[in-house]
């Protein structure tokens, strides 16, 4: 028997966003020839992940597509973890350096120049330790890009998207925002209409997947390391990635 591998989302009411966490999850299958890989989400979408980790079998790990700590979606991911033991939890997706070079490839692909201003923008941040890991994919976008970036988010504690770029102007540059949001929808229309001169695209926008995402999904599923011991109160205590 296979190991099985289950890609989990947030779910989106996006047509668009669908298509693309549907092409991701197909390029992770076709790379992964030992793995059974099913797709799962959170909310919005089926089948949800407590469902899926009912319906499969065997030692099974799930990957959460998250590009930032989110507390509610993190502990419905391990609640549904401790439904079975044989099911472990890898270190969600971001951040991550392979991330942090796909930002630059769409900051290059949008037109942005070495003077421009840049703005990490995320969805809404839950907590302090969401504001943190949005703060170590601006520093990782940053030593790539080679030049500072600010982040904004649009909620949360962290500063607002609209207050990010509202201090990027002030450097009487163009106002470039590097979007950190995995798929279409929602969101990133919310990012795109924040006034910044330019946008990028999400990692992910109908196309081919890149191979590097798919590679990060797979390293993550074939990691030795898990995100959460499955013995610990899932609403208390996260392991730090």
């Amino acid at each position: 028997m296979n190991r099985t591998l289950i890609v989990c989302g947030h779910g989106s009411e996006s047509t668009r966003g669908r298509a693309a966490f549907a092409g991701l999850v197909n390029a992770v299958r076709r790379e992964a020839k030992d793995l059974d890989v099913v797709g799962a989400f959170v909310d919005v979408q089926r089948p949800q992940i407590a469902a899926v980790v009912e319906e499969t079998a065997g030692p099974r790990s799930i990957v959460p597509l998250m590009l930032a700590y989110d507390r509610p979606v993190s502990i419905d991911i391990v609640q549904a973890s401790h439904l079975d033991p044989a099911v472990t939890v890898t270190v969600p997706l971001g951040p991550d350096w392979v991330l942090a070079e796909m930002g630059v490839r769409r900051l290059f692909e949008a037109g942005a120049r070495s003077d421009d201003t840049l703005v990490l923008a995320a969805d809404t941040t839950t907590d302090d330790r969401g504001v943190s890991d949005l703060s170590k994919a601006a520093r990782l976008l940053s030593a790539v890009w080679g030049g500072r970036v600010h982040v904004g988010a649009l909620g949360g504690p962290d500063t607002s998207l609209a207050d990010a770029v509202d201090v990027a102007r002030a450097y009487g540059r163009r106002v470039v925002v590097s979007t950190y949001v995995l798929t279409p929808g929602l969101v990133h229309d919310s990012t795109a209409a924040a006034g910044a001169d330019v946008v990028t695209e999400p990692f992910l926008d109908g196309g081919v997947p890149d191979a590097r995402l798919v590679g990060l999904v797979l390293a993550r599923a074939r990691s030795r390391g898990g995100w959460m011991s499955l013995g610990e109160d899932p609403g208390i205590r996260f392991a730090h990635q």
